[in-house]
């Protein structure tokens, strides 16, 4: 990603030595590995996160596609309602039918 050498490294921890001195500058690199690390974290988790929703929706897909094959209608709404929604839509599907 970043074309990084050992010169300049070097010259960022001179630059780096010079500006904060030597007693912060070990507090600074941990610091700075810690939130790093926290990133690659997060960036990693999100990764996983995205492709295990790509995974269900690949599946979803599918069951869609067999179900389209089989003849079988789907009457299922993608996310469960409460209870009291379902009474309250059922209740209303009823009164517009009359």
């Amino acid at each position: 990603m970043f074309d990084i050498g050992f010169a300049e490294l070097v010259l960022i921890f001179i630059v780096a030595l010079v500006v904060f001195g030597p007693e912060k500058l070990p507090k600074l690199v941990r610091t700075l590995g810690y939130w790093t690390g926290r990133a690659k974290a997060t960036v990693s988790q999100l990764k996983y996160e995205l492709e295990r929703e790509a995974h269900n929706l690949e599946i979803m897909e599918r069951h869609k596609e067999e179900m389209e094959k089989l003849g079988i209608e789907q009457n299922v709404s993608p996310t469960p309602l409460p209870k009291d929604a379902q009474a309250s839509t059922t209740k209303t599907n009823d009164d517009a039918q009359s």
